[in-house]
């Protein structure tokens, strides 16, 4: 008689035991460079009670006037702007679970919170790039790639242009640029030589950590094909209220269950459309 074999795939299938990892595998996360790459003067002054902060700007005086020793200077009057951040949008990520399921599956609320996190931040930024509008009026301020949606450094070239045109200041300036894009800097000779990079080696780590063209770069698959050069001045965000989370028993409501709320308070504002350009 042939030897009889008892196979984990059949004979001893109910024996072998299944292990549920309690750590979990990282979900893929858009990056979002928005949120932190524009202003944020204004949050402190709108902390407490409020919901509106009164931004006022001056325009500059005509150009001063020379005279003669004894001759009479006339005085010259500006009239003060003002434009309004409201804190008006409030954006909130919820979910629910099971009291049956809490007791029976591995802890799994740390992961939940942090991905409602992400989602409340990632909609934050959507609102930001919804908000930015460059200037329509001739020098435009939304620009084409020269050529497809190729990023290449006369495209900077331009942006960056466009900027100074307008005395733009130079200090804290950034660009956020798609994932094509980003890897479209590679194949610029001098941002990738080492003859021009004080430090690293962009080649070597796939990133570019020094400034490009005075912009500190980043990027995001949230922009698409569109590159975004700007002084964080140019818009304002501010957080009445920092992401909280409550946790609620269902359990008034006849049911079994958690139910976690997240939100946040927060105003956005654009302040200058001369001081953001557009590559599209």
């Amino acid at each position: 008689m042939a030897d009889q074999i008892m196979t984990g795939q059949t004979e001893l299938a109910g024996l072998i035991q299944e292990v549920w990892s309690s750590r979990f595998y990282p979900t893929l996360l858009e990056r979002l460079p928005f949120n932190d790459s524009i202003a944020r003067d204004y949050e402190g002054e709108i902390s407490g009670l409020g919901d509106t902060v009164n931004i006022n700007d001056f325009p500059q005086f005509d150009e001063a006037q020379e005279i003669l020793e004894d001759e009479r200077a006339d005085a010259d009057a500006v009239t003060a702007n003002k434009q309004q951040l409201v804190i008006n949008k409030q954006v909130v990520k919820d979910f629910i679970i099971t009291k049956k399921a809490m007791i029976q599956s591995i802890d799994a609320m740390n992961a939940l919170r942090d991905l409602a996190l992400h989602a409340i931040m990632k909609r934050m930024q959507n609102i930001i790039i919804a908000e930015t509008v460059p200037s329509a009026a001739s020098p435009d301020h939304s620009i084409a790639y020269d050529s497809g949606t190729t990023l290449a450094l006369a495209d900077i070239l331009e942006a960056k242009g466009l900027l100074d045109e307008q005395n733009v200041e130079e200090q804290g300036r950034c660009m956020i640029v798609g994932a094509s894009q980003q890897n479209d800097l590679f194949n610029i000779t001098g941002f990738t030589s080492r003859d021009f990079i004080p430090a690293g080696s962009p080649l070597t780590s796939g990133a570019i950590f020094t400034p490009v063209m005075g912009f500190q770069m980043k990027w995001t698959t949230e922009v698409g094909n569109t590159s975004y050069f700007f002084s964080p001045l140019y818009q304002t965000l501010a957080v009445q209220q920092q992401p909280q989370v409550a946790v609620y028993d269902l359990g008034v409501d006849g049911k079994r269950g958690t139910r976690v709320n997240m939100d946040v308070l927060f105003g956005v504002k654009q302040l200058s459309n001369l001081r953001v350009v557009t590559v599209a």
